[in-house]
């Protein structure tokens, strides 16, 4: 029965059995997939990466600890893939949980790299020499200005950081000097769209209250950077235009995090800042002249100091070397604290990070810092199949206390303390700290009886000559990009850079120079600059030959006003008012400029290893004159790649992996500022007497004015071999600047002293090689990555005008040298007044027994490097890892304002010689006999003091400029934890200077970041920096 029953049930059993099969269908299409994918250097979790059933569109990525789930849907494979690391596939083999490490792939040469106009590029296809920093390297050793932290890691671009501390400028120069009146450096865009990177200083000799500003570039916090392009040559930087004739250096900033869930970074820097170097002083000499006491001179040139209590200026001391050491008994340890810490969240269609950075200074001079808030927010939406949206705000918010002084400025503490006599400490001042560093009658308490040119007082200038400012910015941009087909696309973006400053000094009742009874200043200085652009893009591939177009246009609006309040010298003793001003007078000024531009690029390919780039940009500026104001900017770039056509053609290439030339011209310019053409006035108004005043400006301007125009081409060379662990780029230049915009001398009885013109042909040519290399990598996880960058420029003033052989580079100010332009020497030239020689060569001396002066100027060096290299080293061992970075600089020429003063004054050890004894300098007389006059060695040093030759040194310098130690926790240890990363860092920055001739002052440090570099005149000592970093991830 129970037989027949089963029997009967045939159909039900294969009924049954169908359904089974169907629900083990269903079950096994169901299957899932997890898994993590970590790092195989560090362990730590990936995040972004692709897993993809191969041949499907079924995929996902990792979320923010490296974390994956996937339905296989009856897969059989597995593939993982990242940018920067080797795909690999594994088989899934009925496997629920698959667990992989990515390791980089060191064969990888499809690097895709952000150019002009922010358009994505594989790097083997460009016919132009660019490098990329990654944001990491920027952070390592962090500095308050992000630009210090290029320096020693391009080839050909040279970072020259101002002797004025933390915020303050730095000068940065891409393959020379092209422009006499412009002011040589690049253009930042920062996503896309340029931003002010103005830049502080002053060229005024006699400083005159003036401080460095800072530079506009350093408002980018590095944690908002992903990547910072150097785009070097004309060629790369064509599509800027009128804008590009210096170079383009082209920021990147962070998105949200494409990995599924809410992400949290944290990072923690610490740094404790002082003087990297100081120089040697004597303490053997104290306050005086001639080898006798006096109280009411400068300098050291009394007799030795024995302790004996004299009746010093400031009061009754022992006449010796007490707390006399500024960069001890004064500065104080600075301190800087960054924290940041970024949050990223992002779902199929949108991604959002929010960003916020906040510094905290205390500068290593008494009474100042600096604090910095960066806000950063960026959000991207995919609003449609075929519509994506891109926003970012930038908010920053900056406070400034009291920036020192510049140059020969009466307030500069670091110049005045040259002169500051050696037995006077800096304890005597404490007894006039209750009256506000005053003495009894008024007047600031200095180290001489009778006030001279300053208030010969650290504390009067720290605490009593005061100034502040606070800038608040907002950087920004949203973006449209419409994909009308898969070979069709639109880009409409819109953004904005708009900052106000507000500045303030303060001049203190009691100041023994300029208003006694003190005064106040305030400035307020608004920039705004619009750009607004499309960029339409169809590419298109037929078999083996590709295509890129694009047709795209700018509009550019920029406007700035700058009004000046002044109080005149106050009525009321120290009540800082500008209505307590007896004056009270006001000066405001206002620019517009607008640059319309349309622009357009091919970049052709052939087999993946010929390719060939044309681009074209008109330009139509407000500031040249409307039948003048077109100018075409045209560019062309070729590049071979003859590895991958010999591995096609099934040759072989032996060693090497990758090898390329490539060969590109291309024409770019600098505009001018605007108002050039008319001659104008500025108003000034004399608030309280109800007075207007107007000026003109002492140059004629020229109507018919033309903007400079810069023609380059450029070859390269780039190989890897070895399976790339050993790479070199080499690259040759060529530049020419035409149709320089002058200034040139005019005769008295037009009004004017000088007048513009286009003219003169500056060139610029060099070479640069950038060497990276893996040498040893082991078995147990040590490795060694090493790169080397070293680059040449040569620089000559092909012609000028036919009236002008000379353009004057330094401010009028200066009188003891000049920096020039000149026909057939070069840009930087520096002269000024040698030493009187025979015909033969000896130094002639006077009767006195001092040398004598030529009577003109002649020239006595170039403020350029002969060269220039930086070498980074980056050594890892499982968990640890070490890097450094040596920076060197060969030749050039610097004038040491510093040991001049320091000298002259007998504060400096190398004064010690002939105190007893005397000096006979080795020379001739005018008669040609040999000179055997005696001179002391105060009237040796002060007589010496006017000739320049006598202080220029050789700029030569080598430094370790950066070094960190770190340890990263492995990630087993942090399983249990909420971290998914952490990490420790030992930091350095300038940690000491290798080799240099200047005794203890840095060559490199100057009062301005504008052409007349070569000067150094009582800079601060460049800071060396110590602390640790902590990275912590969420």
């Amino acid at each position: 029965m129970r037989y027949s029953l089963l029997k009967n049930c045939s159909g039900l059993r294969k009924l049954l059995g169908i359904f089974i099969a169907l629900v083990a269908c269903g079950y096994l299409s169901a299957q899932q997939v997890s898994g993590v994918v970590t790092d195989a250097n560090d362990g730590f979790g990936l995040p972004g990466v692709s897993v993809l059933v191969p041949g499907t569109t079924n995929g996902t990525i990792t979320d923010v600890d490296g974390n994956y789930t996937l339905d296989v849907d009856g897969g059989k494979d597995l593939q993982f893939s990242y940018i920067g690391y080797a795909t690999i596939t594994v088989a899934i083999n009925g496997k629920t949980k698959i667990d992989v490490e990515l390791s980089e792939d060191t064969q990888k040469i499809d690097e895709v790299v952000v150019t002009a106009l922010g358009i994505k590029r594989e790097k083997k296809a460009l016919g132009y020499s660019m490098q990329e920093l990654k944001g990491e390297s920027l952070t390592q050793t962090r500095d308050a200005n992000v630009a210090n932290a290029l320096a020693g890691k391009v080839a050909g671009l040279q970072i020259k950081q101002n002797g004025t501390g933390v915020g303050g400028s730095t000068r940065i120069v891409i393959r020379g000097n092209n422009s006499i009146a412009g002011n040589n450096q690049p253009l930042v865009v920062v996503d896309g769209v340029p931003i002010d990177n103005f830049s502080g200083g002053t060229d005024d000799f006699y400083g005159n209250g003036n401080v460095d500003k800072g530079s506009g570039m350093s408002d980018i916090s590095p944690d908002d950077i992903e990547s910072m392009s150097v785009l070097k040559g004309p060629a790369a930087a064509a599509l800027y235009g009128s804008r590009a004739g210096n170079g383009v250096v082209m920021i990147t900033t962070k998105k949200g995090s494409q990995s599924k869930g809410v992400g949290v970074n944290y990072n923690l820097n610490f740094t404790a800042e002082n003087p990297m170097q100081t120089p040697t002083f004597q303490n053997v000499y104290g306050q005086g002249a001639a080898g006798a006491f006096d109280n009411n001179v400068y300098g050291s040139w009394g007799p030795k100091m024995d302790g004996s209590t004299k009746d010093m200026a400031l009061g009754s001391f022992g006449y010796a070397a007490r707390n006399n050491n500024l960069y001890k008994d004064f500065l104080r340890t600075g301190t800087s604290w960054t924290n940041s810490v970024d949050i990223s969240k992002s779902s199929e269609d949108i991604t959002f990070r929010a960003g916020v950075t906040r510094l905290d200074n205390k500068g290593v001079v008494p009474n100042s810092g600096l604090d910095r808030t960066s806000i950063n927010l960026r959000s991207t939406a995919k609003l449609a199949k075929w519509l994506s949206a891109d926003v970012k705000v930038n908010y920053i918010n900056q406070h400034t206390n009291n920036r020192i002084k510049l140059a020969t400025d009466p307030d500069n503490i670091f110049l005045n303390y040259l002169s500051m006599p050696r037995s006077v400490g800096f304890s005597d001042y404490s007894g006039y700290e209750s009256n506000n560093w005053k003495r009894a009658d008024g007047s600031a308490a200095g180290f001489v009886v009778d006030h001279k040119t300053n208030a010969e007082s650290p504390f009067w200038s720290a605490y009593r000559m005061t100034n502040n400012d606070k800038k608040d910015r907002l950087i920004g941009f949203a973006a449209l990009d419409f994909t009308f087909t898969d070979w069709l696309s639109l880009k409409l973006r819109s953004g904005m850079d708009n900052y106000t400053v507000q500045y303030e000094w303060v001049r203190g009742t009691g100041t023994p120079y300029w208003e006694t009874n003190g005064s106040m200043q305030a400035k307020s200085e608004k920039f705004n600059e619009i750009n607004s652009d499309f960029l339409l893009t169809a590419k298109g591939n037929w078999d083996r030959f590709g295509i890129v177009g694009t047709v795209g246009g700018n509009i550019m609006y920029r406007s700035t006003a700058l009004y000046t309040e002044n109080s005149g010298e106050f009525i009321i003793p120290d009540f800082h008012a500008i209505a307590n001003g007896k004056t009270h007078g006001g000066e405001y000024e206002k620019t517009r400029k607008q640059i319309n531009s349309v622009y357009a690029t091919a970049s052709m390919s052939w087999d993946d290893y010929l390719y060939l780039d044309l681009t074209a940009r008109n330009d139509w500026s407000s500031t040249l004159p409307k039948d003048n104001a077109s100018y075409f900017y045209p560019s062309v770039g070729a590049s071979w790649i003859f590895t991958q056509m010999i591995n096609k053609m099934g040759g072989s290439t032996g060693f090497l992996t990758f090898g390329k030339l490539r060969a590109s011209w291309a024409q770019v310019g600098n505009d001018t500022d605007a108002y050039m053409l008319r001659d104008y006035y500025k108003i000034g108004y004399d608030i309280k007497g109800g007075i207007f005043s107007a000026n003109n400006e002492d140059w004629m301007a020229n109507p018919n004015l033309k903007n400079e125009t810069i023609n380059s081409w450029e070859l390269g060379l780039e190989l890897k071999g070895f399976n790339n662990r050993v790479g070199v780029d080499l690259a040759y230049y060529k530049k020419n600047s035409k149709d320089q915009i002058l200034k040139i001398d005019v005769p008295s009885a037009t009004g004017f002293k000088k007048k513009m013109i286009n003219a003169g042909n500056i060139e610029n040519s060099g070479v640069e090689i950038a060497l990276n290399a893996t040498p040893v990598i082991t078995e147990t996880g040590f490795t060694w990555d090493t790169q080397l960058n070293w680059s040449k420029n040569k620089n000559k003033v092909v012609s000028l005008t036919s009236d002008t052989k000379e353009q004057i580079l330094s401010d009028p100010s200066v009188t003891f040298l000049k920096i020039v332009a000149h026909e057939g020497g070069a840009f930087g030239d520096i002269y000024g007044y040698a030493y009187e020689r025979d015909d033969n060569g000896n130094i002639m001396v006077g009767a006195d027994g001092v040398p004598l002066r030529s009577e003109d100027m002649v020239k006595l060096g170039n403020n350029q490097p002969d060269w220039m290299l930086g070498w980074n080293n980056s050594f890892s061992y499982k968990n640890f890892s070490l890097n450094f970075l040596i920076d060197m600089r060969k030749g050039g020429d610097v004038y040491m304002g510093s040991i001049r003063q320091g000298s002259t004054n007998g504060s400096l050890e190398m004064t010690l010689d002939g105190r007893e004894d005397g000096i006979v300098v080795p020379g001739v007389l005018a008669d040609g006999s040999k000179n055997t006059q005696n001179v002391s060695a105060e009237k040796y040093w002060n007589g010496i003091s006017g000739i320049t030759e006598a202080w220029m040194y050789d700029a030569t310098n080598i430094r370790l400029r950066e070094l960190s130690l770190g340890y990263s926790v492995p990630k087993s240890m942090l399983s249990k934890t909420p971290f998914t990363a952490l990490k420790l860092s030992f930091v350095a920055r300038n940690l000491f200077m290798i080799y240099s001739k200047t005794k203890g002052f840095d060559p490199e440090a100057a009062y301005t970041s504008g052409n007349a570099q070569g000067i150094e005149y009582g800079s601060m000592p460049t800071m060396r920096s110590l602390g640790f970093n902590l990275n912590v991830a969420f």
